[in-house]
C-alpha cells in the first residue's frame, strides 16, 4: 500500500471516528424514522380502527390517528364503548360501531 493510500485510509478512519463521536453516523441513518418528505400534517387521517387494548375502564383504542379512551370526543360524538373488535361512537343523534375488520371478513361467532 502506497503512502497516498495510507494517508487516505487514515483520513477516512479519522472522519469516521469523528462522525461516531458526534453521533452523526447513527443520526444519519434511522430505519424507524418516517420519510423526510412526509410531515404529520400530510399523513392521511384514516378513520379506521387500527387496534384495541382491553383493560376494563382503562381500555384504549387507536382510531383516527390517535389513541382514544372512554368518553373521548371524536367526530361530533364521544367514545361510549370499547370492545374486543370495535368501538362505539355515540352522539345526540344515536350511535354507530366502528369495527377492526370489515364485517364481511369476520367469522361468525356465537356469544
Amino acid at each position: 500500500m502506497g503512502a497516498a493510500m495510507k494517508s487516505l485510509w487514515v483520513k477516512f478512519l479519522l472522519a469516521w471516528a469523528l462522525a461516531l463521536a458526534t453521533n452523526w453516523a447513527t443520526a444519519a441513518i434511522d430505519p424507524m424514522a418516517p420519510p423526510k418528505t412526509m410531515r404529520a400534517a400530510d399523513a392521511p387521517q384514516d378513520r379506521a380502527l387500527a387496534w384495541v387494548r382491553m383493560n376494563g375502564q382503562q381500555s384504549i383504542a387507536w382510531y383516527g390517528g390517535r389513541t382514544v379512551k372512554l368518553g373521548d370526543a371524536v367526530e361530533g360524538g364521544w367514545v361510549s364503548a370499547i370492545r374486543e373488535d370495535h368501538i362505539v361512537i355515540s352522539s345526540k343523534g344515536g350511535s354507530r360501531s366502528v369495527y377492526l375488520f370489515d364485517r364481511t371478513v369476520r367469522s361468525n361467532r356465537t356469544h
